[in-house]
């Protein structure tokens, strides 16, 4: 059974560790680049999860951190190929409809609604694939964790498997849940403190950090709970 009590403190086990983590979304700019090193980590922390090890990973190994944390934005762009070309579709579409509708006598109306009609099913299929997307994702770099294997992170017949289990789909609905709480929290606190601007900065930055260590734990231990 997954810990999710004991995945929400841990973070909290090693300030050090998690100060290091914040650090890398901290510096504006910067943070483009190093919080390549913080996904790197977070994969980590869902590593030793599945290991049943409750310590937080070292900061050691940068190098491999930072390539780590490089593969989870090459898979997420990977996934999101067919969701860009709905989108460019959508763009296309509309383009076309501005200018049936700027030359309306010209144009048969039939083919307004048909571009009108067009944009609907996109759009309706962009939210179902985004919703797809954003639920399988975790499994997904569950799967490029376990061992390392980039091709692993497209093995879509068993990522689905595991996916669409009852473990799994409640350990997301906790995640989400316990996402929103903290992007309510930190919306919260960035208002408060806004006259600042650093405040708000750390604050979000340490919530991140928080969030990452927390959700990866969750789905480390849930990937190997699912046989």
């Amino acid at each position: 059974m997954v810990n999710f009590e004991g995945a929400i403190k841990r973070p909290f086990t090693d300030f050090k560790k998690l100060g290091i983590g914040a650090l890398m979304y901290m510096i504006p700019i910067v943070s483009f680049i190093t919080m390549f090193f913080a996904l790197g980590y977070g994969l980590e922390c869902a590593k030793t999860a599945m290991k049943k090890k409750e310590k937080l990973p070292e900061w050691t190994d940068w190098g491999n951190l930072f390539l780590k944390g490089l593969s989870v934005f090459a898979i997420a762009l990977i996934y999101a190929i067919p969701i860009g070309i709905i989108a460019a579709f959508m763009v296309v579409k509309a383009i076309q409809g501005i200018g049936s509708y700027n030359t309306m006598l010209s144009v048969q109306p039939e083919m307004i609604m048909s571009n009108m009609a067009s944009l609907g099913l996109g759009f309706i299929l962009l939210i179902v694939l985004l919703l797809l997307l954003s639920y399988i994702m975790p499994m997904v770099l569950m799967f490029f964790v376990d061992k390392w294997k980039f091709g692993d992170a497209f093995k879509l017949g068993e990522i689905f498997k595991k996916a669409f289990t009852g473990k799994y789909f409640v350990a997301w609905i906790v995640i989400m849940v316990y996402s929103f709480a903290i992007s309510f929290l930190v919306g919260i606190v960035s208002a408060i403190t806004a006259v600042t601007f650093i405040l708000p900065l750390i604050i979000s930055a340490f919530l991140n950090m928080v969030l990452m260590i927390t959700s990866m734990t969750v789905f480390g231990e849930v990937y190997k709970e699912i046989k």
